[in-house]
């Protein structure tokens, strides 16, 4: 996984539009685009320099909404906060890469895709979210 997000990375390096970045991450992550077109709305409505602060402390950026707290993992890969915010096509990446992280570890499901909302913690509370999110997503998948 670490490897497909490297090769990414070098692929957005040439100038490519959003629409292009959903089709490439999704087949490198073998990812359905439409579904990170589905987050992507829900997360920003498709913006790219959508910022949402969550507290003082935590926020989240981008077309896909790459929260603060994954920040110091994705330091390992190069990539930081600012190009995060600025290059839509990292973003989109990115996304692509944790979503697939959550269909390696609960499989192609929606608690999966509720996952990249809500995160795997093992609570009532969190399942709820997570369902929640997944349905969410779900009706702007197919519509």
């Amino acid at each position: 996984m670490r490897k497909t997000l490297i090769t990414g990375l070098l692929a957005i390096t040439f100038s490519v539009n959003a629409q292009d970045c959903f089709e490439m991450a999704g087949r490198d992550y073998r990812i359905e685009p439409d579904l990170l077109r589905a987050i992507s709305f829900r997360e920003s409505s498709w913006r790219d320099n959508a910022l949402n602060v969550v507290s003082q402390s935590e926020y989240a950026v981008g077309k896909m909404q790459i929260h603060s707290q994954n920040f110091s993992h994705l330091t390992q890969f190069g990539i930081t906060p600012r190009q995060l915010y600025t290059d839509s096509c990292m973003n989109i990446y990115t996304g692509a890469y944790y979503l697939a992280i959550a269909f390696k570890r609960w499989g192609y499901s929606w608690r999966a895709v509720g996952a990249y909302n809500a995160g795997f913690r093992e609570t009532e509370v969190q399942e709820k979210k997570r369902q929640q999110y997944a349905k969410e997503i779900q009706a702007i998948y197919v519509a």
